[in-house]
């Protein structure tokens, strides 16, 4: 799923970025920028930030599995 059209962001983007941070410091706050900065991207017009922000969070919960699986769930699909 596209998450952020201006950068060319998708969830598989975002999951591996958080897979990515929490591997390096599992102490790390993660943040939309520090998700960018991760895909070496900066925010254009900001419209996704609330996405990028539960992506993010849902992500973190699941823990590195679903981000190593190759095909994070978005956590808006129905279980």
């Amino acid at each position: 799923m596209i998450v952020c059209s201006c950068t060319m962001i998708t969830s598989k983007d975002i999951a591996e970025a958080v897979s990515a941070l929490r591997t390096a410091d599992p102490f790390v706050v993660l943040t939309p920028g520090s998700i960018y900065r991760q895909l070496g991207k900066r925010p254009s017009c900001g419209s996704c930030l609330p996405l990028i922000t539960k992506l993010m969070v849902a992500y973190d919960e699941e823990g590195p599995a679903s981000a190593a699986s190759g095909s994070p769930r978005s956590p808006f699909e129905e279980r």
